[in-house]
């Protein structure tokens, strides 16, 4: 019963930030690198706003009159600024994962048991770091926001059928020994079982509501970008191809 409510804990907190959608579409996929912003089509960079908010398209500059460009300006920046705020919520949610096991541990005063789980959390963010950041550079996949949930859920789920049994085991063997040597009690150790469920919980429903709200927030600013884009559009119709979000 404690394996289920750890593993089921984690699993929630891990997927909180993606545990609602966010009712935009990405269109294609977005780099950020450099200060510069590209949008790509079949693998390849085909428009882009450099450091300077110059714009290219297939290689070639646009010639922007002072509306434009002030208009380009604006719209990369809350790019840049918003879109990496995506990849913080999985850290959020992997950063819940990583306290409540601390906490678990602490109170068991089993660090060893638990290291196994901790390796494994460690192994999911850096696998969620490099879905945002392959290659060093920031990557806003195409329709994120529609596989995200699913897509996150079943990485995670397949990921805690590798927890080895023995990091539980060992919690286990050493609570029994301590029932043997008369440190604690049978009904002692179902109450600290109890106590800690009750923690975990707890726990998950502080946390994963802070990162919930976080996400909304976030969601809000890139829905905030998609009606920005589409002023951009009417300002700079040749960046219309080349759409980054839609509502």
């Amino acid at each position: 019963m404690m394996k289920t409510a750890l593993a089921a804990a984690i699993l929630l907190s891990a997927n909180a930030a993606f545990a609602k959608t966010c009712p935009v579409d990405v269109q294609h996929d977005i780099h950020i690198a450099d200060e510069q912003v590209s949008v790509y089509q079949g693998g390849q960079a085909k428009m882009w706003i450099d450091a300077q908010n110059q714009v290219f398209v297939d290689g070639k500059q646009l010639e922007l009159n002072t509306v434009q460009q002030q208009a380009v300006e604006a719209y990369s920046q809350a790019v840049k600024t918003y879109l990496p705020k995506v990849a913080d919520l999985a850290d959020d949610g992997v950063g819940i994962a990583s306290e409540i096991m601390n906490e678990v541990s602490s109170r068991f005063d089993s660090g060893e048991s638990f290291a196994g789980v901790k390796t494994l959390i460690a192994d999911y963010s850096q696998k969620a770091h490099d879905k945002f950041y392959p290659e060093g550079e920031f990557v806003m996949p195409a329709n994120i926001f529609e596989t995200a949930d699913t897509d996150w859920r079943q990485e995670f789920e397949q990921a805690m059928k590798h927890v080895s049994v023995e990091s539980m085991s060992n919690l286990f063997s050493a609570l029994t020994e301590k029932m043997k040597n008369g440190e604690i009690s049978f009904s002692e150790l179902q109450q600290q079982f109890g106590e800690m469920k009750a923690a975990i919980e707890a726990k998950v429903r502080e946390r994963s509501g802070e990162v919930a709200e976080k996400a909304g927030e976030v969601c809000d600013s890139i829905k905030g970008l998609a009606e920005e884009e589409q002023q951009l559009h009417r300002v700079v119709p040749e960046l219309k191809p080349y759409q980054m979000f839609e509502i």
